[in-house]
């Protein structure tokens, strides 16, 4: 006798997956947000990534006590990207209106994965900031990672701590 549920676990049957996944930085992926920060972060924390290896878990600001880290949960999402073959097809991209695109570049460099793995190396598009071609209004950045990656919008999954 089989299970209703044999269906649902059957290696027939296709995942569909987005293109490209899409993630805001400030208060999504990390904290504190890069306009509350007193300087660059550019001091590496080191620690453990979560899966038992050890790497930069965090980047601190040399004149204060700010670090920046990941959130744990999204730590684990970024993770499971950057290790599990069925998202070996999907693209990475940010969309963030920092007002300190300089401090969010430099954490995207810096914090890694997994060892040597930054979340930088894992992105295929980064539109950080809000000047030039860039708003406070993300379909400005949208649209940038569309004209540079030519990834349809239907095919684009988004992940933001705003929803206005």
């Amino acid at each position: 006798m089989t299970s209703d549920n044999s269906s649902k676990n059957s290696p027939n049957k296709r995942m569909i997956l987005p293109s490209l996944i899409v993630f805001d930085l400030d208060d999504c992926l990390w904290t504190p947000e890069m306009h509350e920060l007193s300087g660059m972060p550019e001091i590496p924390i080191h620690g453990d990534l979560g899966n038992g290896q050890t790497g930069v878990v965090g980047l601190q600001v040399m004149r204060g006590r700010d670090t920046v880290t990941l959130y744990e949960g999204a730590r684990r999402v970024l993770y499971e990207l950057a290790t599990n073959p069925i998202y070996n097809g999907v693209l990475l991209a940010t969309a963030s209106s920092s007002l300190e695109p300089s401090y969010s570049h430099a954490c995207l460099n810096g914090i890694e994965i997994l060892p040597h793995l930054t979340m930088a190396d894992m992105m295929s598009s980064n539109q950080i900031g809000r000047s030039g071609r860039l708003s406070p209004n993300k379909t400005s950045h949208f649209s940038e990672i569309h004209n540079e990656l030519g990834i349809p919008y239907e095919e684009m999954l988004f992940f933001d701590d705003c929803n206005w």
